[in-house]
């Protein structure tokens, strides 16, 4: 048990550390850089299929402990009968209870931090593409200013 959770915690952290990472108020050319990176990895169909396989499972697992999380704790004996035995919730069972709850929130987590990620880079996707249209759209207006400075310096040749 405590390999797998060692995974999940520390898949945790990679996607804490990543999403950290893309929300920070970078310039413009390394969100370009990390724009690519992305897609270059995105399009890769073995990360794809990993990344679905690790889903699926940490899905699976959320599931299993959102369903095993469930149980009906009773803190207090029976009032018809206190000496009925077996009233009181067991400290095993609290205990499995707080595990399960441990791992809804863990994996609960890495989905939502997944997601986010998806969500975040497909914000950053429309910043790049929309600063390099502005660039050139840049390119286009200093391109024409060229042009009517050019014929504005062969009006004025002619005038003389």
């Amino acid at each position: 048990m405590g390999v797998y959770l060692a995974v999940l915690f520390s898949l945790l952290v990679i996607e804490m550390a990543i999403l950290f990472i893309l929300v920070l108020p970078l310039p413009q050319r390394m969100r370009r850089w990390l724009y690519i990176r992305y897609s270059i990895i995105s399009t890769n169909k073995k990360f794809r299929t990993y990344m679905v396989g690790i889903m699926i499972f940490v899905g699976l697992l959320f599931i299993d402990s959102w369903k095993r999380s469930q149980i009906r704790v009773s803190t207090y004996r029976n009032q018809k009968n206190p000496y009925i035995i077996n009233s009181v919730t067991p400290v095993d069972a609290l205990a499995s209870r707080a595990y399960n709850q441990r791992n809804v929130y863990i994996s609960g987590f890495i989905i939502y931090f997944y997601i986010c990620i998806l969500t975040v880079m497909s914000i950053l996707r429309r910043i790049v593409e929309w600063n390099d249209k502005m660039k050139a759209g840049d390119d286009i207006l200093k391109e024409k200013l060229r042009r009517k400075q050019k014929y504005l310096e062969e009006l004025q040749k002619k005038k003389f």
